[in-house]
């Protein structure tokens, strides 16, 4: 076991362990629902295909339109994206834990996956998301000069 010599080594930066866990929460209540999602997919789908009229009787043209895209895309799709996306947010995760040990590598894994996310959600139009993931990416290089390469 490596020995730590000096009082600087053995403090962890205050705002690499903030981040690291408001990392760690978001990974699980989003990765919590992205697996209800993944487990649920095929009653979710049949639930909402028998409450189609009644689920979008105050929705406009554009969200029933989404709504039918969703239900079209069918459970095995929708079980596969949850799947990719599960698979995604513990990279992210994982990474945000290797930092939390001050390991470099670390911050290249949460690079990765959000990239993946911010991608993704520029795709999408979602500029708050985008915007979060942006601010996540800059913090963390922000705070990588205190991680071992």
């Amino acid at each position: 076991m490596e020995e730590v010599n000096s009082f600087e080594e053995q403090t962890q930066p205050q705002g690499l362990k903030i981040l690291c866990t408001l990392s760690f929460i978001y990974s699980s209540i989003i990765g919590f629902f992205a697996l209800m999602l993944m487990l649920c997919a095929k009653p979710f789908l049949i639930y909402l295909g028998e409450n189609f009229d009644l689920l979008t009787s105050n929705m406009s043209e554009s969200q029933v339109k989404q709504l039918q895209l969703f239900l079209d895309l069918g459970s095995g799709k929708l079980i596969i994206g949850s799947g990719i996306y599960l698979l995604i947010l513990g990279l992210s995760f994982f990474g945000a834990l290797q930092m939390k040990q001050r390991k470099y590598k670390g911050f290249i894994m949460y690079l990765i996956a959000n990239f993946f996310f911010l991608l993704s959600n520029v795709v999408s139009l979602n500029i708050l998301m985008s915007i979060f993931d942006i601010v996540f990416i800059a913090l963390y290089f922000r705070q990588s000069k205190f991680l071992k390469r």
